[in-house]
Parts: structure tokens; C-alpha cells; sequence
């Protein structure tokens, strides 16, 4: 067993055929089924996906011409999170060293600004005010929302 992530620049074989079989199974699986294939990956390639199919459907979010800004949370597991919005359209919200919360995150919040938020991973809808890292979170250990039109 490897504690190394794979793309840490050590030779290790890749079976790209069946990388290419889980990336093709992803649109017919939900959440919970991606969650409990942790050990195949599944996870992170499902994220990476949805990541560069919101990139695609909003470029103008990304790149020289959409902006960055920090968001903070409050509470106190504050420091575990990190938070960032492009393009007043989408926000990323992570876990950062992740054994202090344990998966308890208490009374930790975000304010997400006004409107409709759409968690592109979990299709859960958020409204604007603050919003507990518990539910941002349930169903997936990270968050992806796109202000919804």
C-alpha cells in the first residue's frame, strides 16, 4: 500500500484503460456510490471532472479575466476551510487539515453572497446568508457551488 498520491513524479504503472472505464461510469453513478470507491479513486476523478465541465460552461468564471477573492469562515473550526470565489459565479470550499475537525465541524459557517447557489457536485441548492460547513458539506467532503441565473 502507497500513502503517496500517484502524480508525485515516482514511476508507477497506469492502467489507462481502466482509468478511461471509471471516467465513463461516472454519469450514471450518484454521490453516496462515488464516495464508497474511494480506494479506486473515484473520488478525486469525479471532482476533477465536474471541475473542468463547470470551467467549460463558464469560462468567463476562469482565466486572465475572472477574479479571485478569499472567503472566510467563522466558527470554531475556521481554520479547517478554505474558501475562495471566481467571478462573483463560483465558489470553492475544502477542508484543510482535516484531523483537527474530524468531521465534526461544529458551528462553522460561510456567507455565501445573495442568490441561488447550486452545488455542482451534489445538485443541493444553497441561498444566499450564511450557511453551516455541515451542510455545505454533507454529502461530499468538498463543495463546488455556481450562482445559479
Amino acid at each position: 500500500m502507497s500513502l503517496v498520491d500517484p502524480d508525485n513524479r515516482r514511476p508507477m504503472p497506469m492502467d489507462f484503460a481502466h482509468r478511461r472505464k471509471l471516467v465513463s461510469e461516472l454519469p450514471d453513478l450518484r454521490v453516496e456510490a462515488i464516495m464508497k470507491r474511494m480506494e479506486e479513486g473515484l473520488p478525486k476523478m469525479w471532482l476533477i471532472r465536474q471541475g473542468l465541465h463547470l470551467r467549460r460552461n463558464r469560462p468567463g468564471a476562469f482565466g486572465p479575466d475572472g477574479s479571485y477573492r478569499p472567503m472566510h469562515a467563522t466558527g470554531r473550526k475556521d481554520a479547517h476551510v478554505v474558501a475562495f470565489m471566481c467571478a462573483e459565479q463560483i465558489i470553492a470550499i475544502a477542508p484543510r487539515l482535516v484531523v483537527g475537525p474530524g468531521g465534526d465541524w461544529g458551528d462553522t459557517r460561510i456567507e455565501l453572497p445573495a442568490g441561488k447557489w447550486e452545488n455542482v457536485l451534489t445538485r443541493a441548492s444553497f441561498k444566499g446568508g450564511q450557511q453551516s460547513l455541515p451542510g455545505l458539506l454533507a454529502r461530499f467532503p468538498v463543495a463546488l457551488l455556481a450562482r445559479e441565473a
